[in-house]
């Protein structure tokens, strides 16, 4: 098992930082949301590896499930 940090960015309009967070949560919970996109860091074969990670490039399932589209960093 590895470990990973993985982020998770969206800008937005809010009127102080908890009204940002409550809009982001909620977006991230909304089982409609197309917020897919991910930044993963993690160690790979001794080095730091950084990948985006889109878990639908198709904009066909939210849900995640479907065919992903990874792309390594430098």
């Amino acid at each position: 098992m590895n470990s990973y940090l993985v982020r998770w960015d969206i800008d937005l309009d809010a009127c102080d930082p908890v009204d940002a967070a409550r809009k982001a949560l909620a977006i991230q919970r909304d089982p409609r949301s197309w917020a897919t996109v991910f930044t993963v860091h993690g160690e790979h074969q001794g080095g730091h590896q950084v990948a985006t990670v889109d878990l639908d490039p198709e904009g066909l399932d939210p849900s995640g499930n479907g065919a992903p589209r990874v792309e390594l960093a430098g």
